[in-house]
């Protein structure tokens, strides 16, 4: 009898051993499902078209400029950019001068209320969510003229208003701050001819240029 209950004592602490193993062996064995990938960031691409507003000074006589632009993009190898953009803006250019001639002299007074320019841009990512560029085509403005001129001692007004064609260059930087936005500051050189003259015998055409530094931010579609 002490045989029997021995024996199956013995058989109840190998099962209990056995299932404890096999439960161990589990797991050590246990397999757990990989943790997802980190997001891969990609930068945006410049090959975009944009619309944006401006804003910033000018120096002929020193004025405003504000106003705004539209333009594509187009990115290729090697790190270029290239493209075209127009913009229009508001100029509050007044400036003025005195001519004289051996009988007669005048007063002029100048005012720009507007300027528009079409123009090509080619520039190259210092990274890839800014690059630097250079830019160039046609500028056009008013440009309104009123003159008083003393001939011989007769006083005339004379008025004119005008649109000049001319062409501008100028470069600028970029900077992509969030995927669909872009801030840019920019520097244009623009030559609009020359102011109507008050004398036709004398040759003192008065050129029409301006300088202006601006900075802008662009929104971009896809």
């Amino acid at each position: 009898m002490r045989r029997i209950k021995f024996f199956v004592l013995a058989l109840a602490a190998f099962s209990l051993g056995a299932v404890d193993g096999a439960s161990s062996g589990d797991l050590g064995r246990r397999v757990y499902a990989p943790s997802s990938p980190l997001p891969v960031y990609a930068p945006p691409s410049w090959t975009t078209c944009y619309a944006g507003l401006n804003g910033g000074g000018v120096w002929s006589s020193f004025g405003f400029t504000g106003g705004g632009q539209v333009g594509c993009n187009w990115q290729g190898n090697y790190r270029l950019v290239w493209g075209g953009e127009a913009d229009i803006q508001y100029t509050g250019l007044d400036g003025s001068r005195d001519v004289f001639a051996p009988t007669a002299s005048a007063h002029q007074d100048f005012q720009s209320r507007w300027l528009a320019t079409f123009r090509g841009r080619f520039g190259w990512l210092a990274a890839e969510n800014m690059y630097f560029y250079a830019t160039g085509g046609l500028a056009l403005a008013n440009v309104n003229t009123d003159s008083t001129v003393n001939f011989n001692g007769i006083v005339n007004n004379v008025s004119d208003s005008t649109t000049h064609a001319g062409w501008t260059l100028g470069a600028g930087l970029e900077w992509r701050f969030l995927p669909q936005w872009s801030a840019k500051v920019e520097y244009l050189y623009v030559d609009l001819g020359h102011a109507s003259n008050p004398f036709l015998i004398s040759n003192n055409d008065h050129a029409l240029t301006e300088n202006i530094f601006r900075i802008g931010v662009n929104y971009h579609f896809y």
